[in-house]
């Protein structure tokens, strides 16, 4: 029994309330046995000060497959390093659907989203072994992700370079048949230049004595010799690439990383929406940006609080993953009527959006620069909710009555008493500016009011006109502008 359980083991078992076997732990004598051993004490002081509670902080590892989700403790980083053993025993599998990347993210303080998930997620590792166990494995959607600090990135291809950038980063081992197809890779992409002796972890090399006679010649050719040189390493390259054909199904000259094409990325501060530089992601971006507009004053628009169009040249592949799942998105639901429901996936740190882009809140300036920038339509409420706005910023136009847009104005009725007095007052010669104001004060008022009862909209604090704004303010409001919401 002693022999049996790890502490990671007993970790777990404490950590989600598996009090079943502690009377099995205390019988056996490995309870006791434990208070008194100094590790297992460096132990649990090494825990308390890591703050392991899930709450505090969290690893997460994302592949094509989907997101598993670590506790930042022992047993977490014992299981997630288990996981980047079996991704690494798995590195050059090629009859079995690979993730073509892996991404570690850290999450301090998740959310309670976050926290739910990975309370409910089975275990998916050995108690005994700590090895990783797949038919177990409950993956999470990488939207969960949205919040989350990339800490770093690999790609997934039968490569030297890839794999050597991979196992250095997690420390994880290669298994025999790695070791010796890292070896092929080796010969194949550099001719021998370390040599015929050279072992990967101290696993010999079980296809030397193919390439025993080319390492002889080399030996027996001048160092000034190029051509006879150069010869024979070709011989061992093409000896490699037919043995890692003929022996592990790898085929050399495609296993270099594929040129991804460029990606449109619409960002948000909750995530992002990726689409292909094409005519086709074009057209699916006007659409989503038609959907936002529609809905730009709905609570779920106005908390993605920005966004911007960002073009990224040279992609990863966990973009293009997240481009492709996007892209199916749209071909399954030619009305569109999904979006609601549409996924926004984690940003690069590089592309994090910082500034520029389009606020997404309730106000003239924003809603005007977002629909005429991309030539969006406006619906017939949101027209109503942008002729309001405006009168809030500056109080009714100067054309109200005259202008044929505004003959459709829902409101209108509400705020003629209020143009009925301005133009009283304006009819008369050398009137009052304070009085002037106190009535567009008023009609902006109006507005604001209406806003939030009829549309129940939260906008920013009032800035009224008059001798208390700008100068730049109170200019465009005596010039009083038209506008036309409805175009």
């Amino acid at each position: 029994m002693q022999g049996n359980v790890s502490l990671r083991g007993l970790e777990y078992l404490h950590s989600h309330d598996e009090e079943k076997s502690l009377p099995m732990l205390v019988a056996s004598g490995l309870a006791d046995h434990l208070l008194v051993q100094p590790e297992a004490k460096r132990f649990a002081l090494a825990q308390d000060t890591l703050h392991d509670d899930p709450s505090e902080t969290l690893t997460a590892v994302e592949t094509a497959k989907g997101v598993l989700l670590f506790e930042y403790s022992g047993f977490g980083k014992t299981c997630c390093h288990a996981y980047m053993q079996h991704l690494a025993d798995r590195f050059f599998i090629t009859d079995e659907e690979k993730p073509e990347f892996v991404n570690l993210y850290k999450l301090t303080r998740p959310d309670a989203e976050v926290v739910k998930a990975f309370q409910a997620s089975p275990n998916a590792f050995s108690l005994y072994t700590n090895s990783f166990l797949p038919e177990k494995a409950q993956y999470l959607d990488a939207t969960i992700l949205r919040n989350a600090r990339l800490d770093r990135s690999h790609r997934i291809e039968p490569t030297f370079d890839a794999y050597d950038k991979f196992a250095s980063s997690y420390n994880v081992l290669p298994s025999i048949a790695n070791a010796q197809i890292l070896r092929l890779l080796s010969l194949q992409e550099t001719a021998g230049i370390y040599g015929i002796d050279y072992t990967t972890r101290r696993i010999p090399f079980i296809h030397k004595n193919s390439f025993n006679s080319q390492f002889n010649a080399l030996q027996n050719i001048p160092a000034e010799n190029k051509g006879g040189q150069e010869k024979v390493k070709s011989q061992i390259r093409d000896q490699a690439a037919y043995i890692l054909k003929r022996d592990y199904g790898l085929i050399p000259d495609s296993l270099q990383n594929k040129e991804i094409d460029p990606i449109i990325s619409l960002q948000t501060p909750k995530g992002a929406v990726y689409l292909p530089a094409t005519d086709e992601g074009a057209i699916y971006k006007q659409c989503y940006l038609q959907y936002l507009a529609d809905r730009f004053f709905t609570p779920e628009v106005q908390a993605l609080g920005r966004i911007r169009e960002f073009y990224i040249s040279c992609p990863n592949h966990s973009t293009e993953h997240y481009m492709q799942k996007h892209l199916d998105l749209f071909r399954s639901n030619p009305f569109y009527g999904q979006l609601a429901k549409m996924p926004l996936y984690p940003i690069e740190q590089s592309e994090l959006l910082k500034k520029g882009g389009y606020p997404i809140e309730p106000t003239y300036h924003a809603f005007k620069q977002f629909t005429e920038d991309y030539r969006l339509s406006v619906t017939p409420e949101n027209a109503e909710i942008f002729t309001l706005l405006f009168i809030r910023e500056y109080g009714l136009p100067a054309d109200f009555n005259t202008n044929e847009s505004y003959k459709e104005f829902t409101h209108k009725g509400n705020f003629k008493p209020l143009d009925q007095e301005m133009s009283e007052l304006q009819s008369k010669k050398g009137y009052s500016e304070k009085a002037f104001y106190n009535i567009q004060n008023r009609q902006q008022q109006l507005a604001d009011k209406i806003l939030g009862l009829r549309y129940r909209l939260t906008c920013p604090p009032l800035q009224l006109t008059g001798p208390a704004a700008s100068e730049k303010r109170k200019t465009a409001s005596r010039q009083n502008k038209s506008h036309n919401p409805r175009i």
